[in-house]
């Protein structure tokens, strides 16, 4: 069931093409780090969904972006983060309607049956947003 929910709409993926499609896909903590140098503000939490989400239990956010592609964590993050969104805080999808990533949309779109958030906005080209 959670291979079905994450096949690729695109096309069907061989063992090596999704090893390909791994690493194309993945990003190092160094880079990220680099790129995000000048904000001094900002803690990363290195690991998996969810297993670090107890670490920021007790906190509140403004702005949480998720980028992680299945189904499982984009829901596990979305059912995590929602409740603890400030008001009129915003939660970005950014594997919304991308093809290689149908899971992503899958958890957004039954989350947002069970939840109404003050604005829904689907972006073209593949990524959605929500305000609480």
């Amino acid at each position: 069931e959670k291979v079905k929910k994450d096949k690729n709409l695109r096309e069907e993926l061989s063992p090596e093409r999704i090893l390909e499609e791994k690493l194309a896909f993945s990003y190092s903590k160094d880079l990220l780090e680099e790129n995000l140098a000048d904000f001094n503000f900002i803690k990363i939490y290195e690991g998996w969904i969810p297993k670090r989400f107890h670490e920021v239990q007790d906190k509140t956010f403004s702005f949480v972006h998720i980028d992680v592609d299945l189904y499982e964590p984009t829901k596990e993050s979305l059912d995590f983060f929602y409740s603890r969104l400030a008001p009129k805080g915003i939660i970005v999808c950014d594997d919304y309607n991308f093809c290689q990533f149908p899971g992503a949309k899958k958890a957004f779109d039954e989350f947002l049956e069970n939840n109404n958030p003050s604005f829904f906005y689907e972006v073209p080209y593949g990524a959605s947003f929500i305000i609480k």
